[in-house]
């Protein structure tokens, strides 16, 4: 058995990996699924045949993205606060900066969920944005 002193991630008990996990690739997936429904609603909706058909898009199209639009929003917040309490939790796993000194597993997977949920965050707000400022099907 190893000593905890010296393992590179010393404070692992105080962070599931599963959480980390989550909170690292929760609000990438939630993007990466918010521009897969939203093309393939758009597609479906504004062209049933071989000719686009503006008529087609309504409210049911609007309310579709909105409803995963929320729900993008609220998943990646919910890996923002699990990333942000696990680096609380796991910040002074080893001497310095987690970037600068490449040790602490634990500490540098929560700082890159607090930086990717920042990030695709930011990304889902403009997406929210696009979906209610671009007209629906070109009209």
């Amino acid at each position: 058995m190893s000593d905890p002193a010296t393992h590179p991630a010393p404070h692992r008990h105080k962070a599931d990996f599963g959480i980390l996990l989550f909170g690292a690739s929760a609000a990438p997936l939630m993007w990466m699924g918010h521009l897969w429904l939203s093309y393939s609603l758009s597609s479906s909706t504004c062209f049933p045949g071989d000719l686009a058909d503006a008529g087609a898009a309504g409210a049911g199209l609007r309310s579709a993205l909105f409803v995963f639009d929320v729900g993008a929003v609220i998943v990646s917040l919910i890996a923002l606060a699990i990333s942000w309490r696990s680096w609380r939790v796991t910040r002074n796993e080893a001497e310095g900066h987690a970037i600068e000194i490449g040790e602490g597993r634990t500490r540098f997977l929560a700082i890159w969920g607090i930086l990717s949920s920042l990030l695709f965050l930011a990304a889902i707000a403009f997406a929210v944005i696009a979906s209610f400022v671009v007209p629906l099907c070109g009209a």
